[in-house]
């Protein structure tokens, strides 16, 4: 804004941080609050096995003789039973650690080791932008171009006077088609939600064209695209008719279609029944996406999709330790301080409920297709606008919603549709300016202040 001098201020910090700010941010939040002490770097876990119940008792057995020998008392009877154990069983992990060693002078030689530990819970949190998905389409050996996943795009560049087709349309497809379409040949879009053959940007610059769902490759390597529009009703009934264009020449394609769930350390000597075959992009069974439906001291932190992640990811965490708290005070008539036992009771954490009800409800949910029941399997972990219930439902069974908790999420909520409208605005081709707008949140009133805005300067200017 102007300082009344005639001389521009700097617009305030941005609200859409770089990659590089978010990885500092949280190094500055583990060092903070003293997390890195209790991280062991550098070990790639290997197996998941959850203990029999014959196992369970042991290692408690073991847990209690140890405690007793520390505090040099009876450290409380156990509370527990074989419903408990075959509900809550510990988990076994093991891990590999490399090391280096300098013999004689020479170059260090790496030393791989093997470690073992049991555990009375594990927090699964390995993320899902790793294994690339790949949906098939017909065809696809036909086509004798370049073909690579969004996760290995890096230069547009690369593409320079290439006609490309990226297959599918959500933020990477739609970024890296903006990205490429200032120095390829041509650059299509192509989108599920799309139906018809649309153009954006000026020749010469940043020209995409949208296209519908990516159908199948013809013998010469064309690209099909195919869509089903209504035409009207016919006799009463509404009839679709199928159209189809075809991209040739295409030199690359580049498969923006998501990412497969993928957890290698669970297998069939996890003793664990967990489904997440690739292409389906669906983990079963899970109650609230969230605990394992039989065993729920196996949790699943960040697979919900389409979502505002921090903000998400740290209610679910909360509701997991909850559950915790909860199911060691009743392990343990001693597990838990008077003053632990005083705040579960005033937080009201609420319990999960029995299991069959958790596998009911799980596979209902593998069923639905997502909250919007669709039907698509894909869709299982998409949430979008639905999230705002979902966090609400965490903070209520992590026993931490109140009118604040509320005025927080109100806020994120009005935020995010802010961001998804003015996205919606930015046509394929065209700059992001939407990522210039800057915020300030108004907690209190469940909204938040435009402190500036180029594409409110944009529409003032014009008017």
């Amino acid at each position: 804004g102007d300082t009344g001098s005639g001389h521009k201020s700097p617009p305030p910090p941005p609200s859409y941080v770089t990659h590089r700010q978010v990885a500092d941010y949280l190094d500055k939040y583990a060092k903070h609050f003293g997390i890195e002490k209790y991280v062991r770097f550098g070990c790639r876990v290997t197996q998941l096995t959850v203990l029999t119940e014959d196992e369970n008792k042991k290692v408690e057995e073991m847990t209690t003789a140890v405690d007793e020998k520390k505090e040099g008392s009876n450290h409380g009877e156990m509370q527990s039973t074989p419903s408990f154990y075959s509900c809550w069983p510990s988990i076994s992990l093991e891990w590999t650690t490399v090391t280096y060693e300098h013999v004689n002078g020479n170059d260090p030689t790496p030393r791989m080791q093997t470690h073992r530990e049991t555990f009375h819970h594990a927090l699964i949190c390995n993320g899902h932008y790793s294994l690339p998905s790949f949906p098939p389409i017909p065809g696809l050996r036909n086509f004798s171009g370049r073909i690579l996943h969004a996760i290995e795009y890096d230069d547009p560049l690369d593409f320079k006077g290439q006609t490309v087709v990226c297959i599918g349309a959500r933020a990477s497809g739609a970024d890296i088609a903006k990205e490429i379409g200032g120095v390829a040949a041509e650059v299509f879009l192509s989108d599920s939600g799309c139906e018809r053959w649309e153009e954006f940007g000026t020749k010469g610059e940043n020209v995409v064209k949208r296209v519908p769902r990516t159908s199948w490759i013809d013998d010469e390597g064309g690209v099909h695209f195919s869509s089903s529009t209504s035409s009207g009703k016919d006799d009463g009934v509404s009839t679709r008719n199928k159209q189809e264009w075809v991209a040739k020449n295409v030199d690359t394609l580049i498969f923006c279609s998501g990412y497969d769930y993928d957890f290698p350390f669970i297998n069939e000597k996890s003793n664990l029944e967990l489904s997440f075959p690739p292409g389906e992009r669906r983990v079963q069974p899970l109650y609230e996406q969230l605990w394992h439906a039989q065993y729920p001291s196996v949790s699943f932190i960040g697979l919900p999709h389409s979502v505002v992640p921090f903000p998400l990811f740290e209610l679910q965490a909360n509701a997991v330790v909850s559950q915790l708290l909860l199911q060691s005070s009743s392990l343990l008539s001693s597990s838990l301080t008077e003053k632990e036992t005083e705040g579960l009771i005033e937080s009201e954490v609420v319990q999960l409920p029995s299991l069959p009800e958790r596998m009911e409800q799980a596979r209902l949910d593998a069923a639905s297709g997502g909250p919007e029941s669709s039907g698509r399997v894909q869709d299982t972990h998409f949430l979008g606008s639905y999230q705002w219930d979902y966090c609400r439902k965490m903070s209520r069974i992590g026993g931490v919603y109140d009118e604040s908790m509320e005025k927080y999420i109100a806020t994120n909520k009005a935020l995010y549709d802010r961001s998804g409208k003015e996205r919606k605005q930015i046509l394929p081709g065209e700059k992001d300016k939407y990522r210039e707008t800057r915020f300030q949140r108004d907690d209190e009133n469940r909204t938040y202040r435009i402190i500036y805005s180029e594409m409110e300067e944009e529409k003032a200017t014009v008017s």
